[in-house]
């Protein structure tokens, strides 16, 4: 085994040291964990697992976050038309953007993706799977444009990517769609 020197002592490159974190981090990951239910440790392996998942890659992807009422205003001012024209351009630059964040496009790491998207956006989803229908519910309170967008675009990855066919609903702040594994053309 490969081993650094730390010291006067040597380790395995494999081992890890106990996590330390600075007295006010610490605490401040305490207080999240307390209003999370669970443990310190528990929540500071959400933050690495986010991290290599997502925020490793999200800037070379050229992912940037902007205010929800930002992207609910200026979806508000635009037709239908123009929101669906939209949506397929961002859907064909999404591909590629799962490909930097994947290293491929599968319907699975499609899923994985949308799921991780899902969470970091902290909006409450729900991803269920019964006798191999897919049943896909985003709630992002963000008003009917943008339900109608993420629609949009979501319809053009899955049936023009992947050939699926699938049913939607939208409200104003949900978003669900529903398709079968076994509709793949």
């Amino acid at each position: 085994m490969i081993k650094k020197r730390q010291g006067k002592k040597y380790r395995s490159v494999g081992e890890c040291p106990k996590n330390r974190l600075t007295s006010l981090p610490h605490m401040e990951h305490r207080e999240e964990s307390k209003k999370k239910q669970i443990s310190l440790n528990t929540l500071v392996n959400q933050i690495i697992r986010e991290h290599l998942d997502w925020h490793t890659f999200a800037a070379p992807a050229g992912l940037f976050y902007i205010p929800r009422s930002t992207m609910s205003l200026v979806l508000s001012k635009l037709t239908e038309e123009e929101i669906s024209d939209l949506a397929i351009i961002i859907a064909k630059r999404d591909i590629d953007i799962g490909l930097l964040l994947r290293g491929e496009i599968t319907l699975s790491s499609f899923l994985n993706i949308l799921e991780n998207w899902s969470r970091i956006s902290s909006f409450a989803y729900k991803h269920e799977v019964t006798n191999e229908v897919h049943n896909f519910i985003i709630q992002h309170d963000m008003g009917s444009g943008y339900s109608f967008f993420v629609k949009e675009i979501f319809q053009y990855i899955l049936q023009e990517m992947f050939k699926i066919k699938l049913d939607f609903t939208i409200t104003d702040n949900t978003v669900v769609f529903r398709f079968s594994s076994s509709s793949e053309r």
